[in-house]
């Protein structure tokens, strides 16, 4: 099994060897790594930052305006606490 996978890997070998190279290979290879890459300018990406927040900010707000207030009655609760506790025990001088 082993003399298998050797000869199959001396016979890819042997195949690469005669195969013949693209002489342009390198040419065309050295000129895509300086070949200037197209940027879009700064311009461009400083305003596109700036309208998206400017968007967010502006939905925030009107979605937060769309919901009204929901108004509902509420009724005060009076209660005498000197009836509940008697308070007179703490402001007599005995006590003291």
């Amino acid at each position: 099994m082993e003399m298998e996978t050797e000869d199959y890997i001396n016979e890819y070998i042997n195949r690469e060897k005669q195969q013949e190279h693209n002489p342009y290979l390198a040419t065309r290879i050295m000129e895509k790594i300086e070949a200037p890459k197209h940027k879009i300018p700064r311009f461009f990406q400083y305003t596109a930052v700036a309208a998206s927040i400017s968007i967010a900010v502006i939905m925030g707000i009107v979605i937060g305006d769309s919901y009204a207030p929901i108004q509902k009655k509420y009724t005060g609760l009076n209660i005498n606490d000197s009836e509940i506790e008697n308070f007179a025990l703490y402001n007599s001088d005995s006590n003291e």
